[in-house]
């Protein structure tokens, strides 16, 4: 294990390794919250594979997560323990294949199943393929995205003919509503709760004014200035999404498309241009916010902000991982000021930019109300009272041509004489300065 490991790059475990892995060699059932990157996946790969009796060629862990990308991705980190284990079997069943395809080359049991619920559901139970009577270890990976997603009726099929396994369950958040329901069909012996970070440490977080420019607009602007070495860009509705994938490529902008609508086909080309790195700019809905792992990503940016607070998270979570600095910029006009001021008030902190001229420009302000940074000037009460009579004296019984220039002429006429009066009484000052400091010197010789 430590010379697969090694060969990977894997040299000290994360903090939630160093928690879960000695509970998980034990046996112990656990639920496990860190943040996105913190390396969840081989904190119950290493102790599975480990327990893993490699001479027993029946069903012995099965890992369930909620889409067909995050399956394959832990499918291929798994696959990379295999040169070291010669006997280990892993098999992937998911829905990036039709059934018959899942079932291809099956005749031998594996000993460790990753895939989707629906489809381990279908080919495990409804078809029975293979015994479960040997199944001793059971992982719910981003369990979170599991009940939103609704698959927790298929997971609870596939634990009614489980023995009591040792139950792993792994997401970057944790709540309550999501303990409750666990705990319908999953025993915890124990919890691992990263500190309350929702991101690494590592992402910084950027407001950014578009004003009223144009998504598009402002996001060909941000890109240019910018210049990221890979950027993720969401956007919370699929259709936003082809819009400014569009944009960008009328642009002359190379960018990568990924949304919950390209077919299977078109999906799988997508991962693997974007795990070949082949383009700097990925145009993306949260269905890549969630578990991929996608390598050296420098920046975020989100063009809007989703509902769920989480999501945007997730979303900052792409970058800053294994150690790796990152930034998320999220653009915002006068429009949309309230969801960021959401976050800000959960704990996010956030700096301010303004985009202009092409550029972004620091903003001091940032969602602060102008009106409560500048404070009105008091003016002297003689001066106040002219200004009213002024106002009182231009105002006629019934609206007049140029009413309101009369109106600030009057009022501009009171503040000049008072201006003058304030200019005079600055240089009778300085005379006075003068002359004091010149009788000074003249008693001193």
């Amino acid at each position: 294990m430590v010379s697969a490991l090694k060969k990977q790059g894997y040299v000290e475990p994360s903090p939630v390794q160093t928690a879960v892995i000695p509970k998980a060699l034990r046996g112990v059932s656990l639920l496990a919250q860190s943040e996105t990157g913190s390396g969840k996946t081989h904190a119950y790969l290493i102790p599975i594979i480990e327990k893993t009796d490699t001479e027993l060629n029946r069903p012995q862990s099965l890992i369930i997560a909620p889409t067909r990308e995050l399956a394959r991705q832990i499918f291929d980190f798994a696959r990379a323990f295999v040169p070291f284990y010669p006997h280990l079997k892993i098999r992937l069943y998911s829905s990036e294949s039709n059934v018959s395809q899942n079932e291809e080359g099956s005749v031998e049991p594996p000993q460790i199943i990753i895939g989707t619920p629906g489809r381990m559901k279908d080919i495990l139970i409804d078809k029975a393929k293979f015994g479960l009577q040997n199944v001793k270890r059971v992982v719910l990976d981003e369990a979170d995205m599991l009940l939103d997603l609704g698959y927790f009726e298929d997971i609870e099929s596939i634990f009614a003919v489980l023995k009591d396994p040792q139950t792993m369950v792994f997401s970057a958040t944790l709540k309550q509503n999501l303990k409750d329901e666990l705990r319908k069909f999953v025993r915890s012996d124990f919890e691992f709760e990263s500190d309350k970070v929702q991101t690494s440490s590592k992402v910084s977080h950027h407001l950014v004014n578009i004003k009223h420019v144009g998504m598009g607009n402002a996001l060909v602007q941000f890109l240019n200035w910018r210049k990221p070495y890979l950027c993720l860009v969401f956007a919370t509705k699929k259709e936003t999404v082809g819009e400014l994938h569009k944009y960008l490529q009328d642009n002359n902008i190379s960018a990568l498309y990924f949304s919950g609508d390209l077919d299977d086909r078109s999906r799988k080309k997508a991962i693997r241009d974007i795990k070949a790195n082949r383009y700097q700019i990925i145009v993306c809905s949260d269905l890549l916010s969630r578990g991929i792992d996608i390598a050296d990503v420098s920046d975020v940016v989100s063009v809007d902000l989703p509902s769920d607070s989480d999501f945007y998270f997730h979303r900052a979570g792409r970058t800053g991982r294994f150690g790796k600095s990152g930034d998320s910029w999220v653009f915002y006009n006068s429009d949309t000021e309230e969801r960021p001021e959401q976050l800000m008030a959960e704990g996010a902190k956030f700096d301010f930019f303004n985009l202009k001229n092409g550029a972004l420009e620091p903003d001091p302000v940032g969602l602060e109300k102008k009106s409560k940074l500048t404070k009105k000037k008091e003016l002297p009460e003689e001066e106040r009272k002219e200004i009213l009579i002024a106002k009182a004296q231009s105002r006629r019984p019934h609206v007049e041509p140029m009413y309101k220039k009369k109106r600030q002429f009057a009022i501009d006429k009171v503040k000049r004489k008072y201006r003058r009066k304030a200019i005079q009484k600055s240089i009778r000052k300085e005379l006075d300065k003068e002359w004091k400091a010149k009788n000074k010197k003249q008693n001193d010789e």
